[in-house]
């Protein structure tokens, strides 16, 4: 069994949007509610400029 994004998956991820001026970036943001917080972790951005955050998932996109 082989897995792959589909069209739905493609059109449909959401990225939150990292300035370069905002790095170096961290999950979770600032604004995030205390009581929904895992610790803090540094993102590291690939060449395409995507990163995830390894605890929630939470996708980010480097503009």
């Amino acid at each position: 069994m082989s897995l792959s994004i589909d069209d739905f998956q493609q059109k449909h991820v959401s990225f939150n949007i990292v300035k370069k001026t905002e790095l170096p970036a961290h999950c979770p943001p600032k604004e995030a509610q205390k009581w929904n917080m895992h610790p803090k972790v540094f993102l590291k951005f690939d060449l395409k400029g995507r990163a995830a955050c390894p605890y929630c998932g939470t996708n980010y996109k480097l503009i």
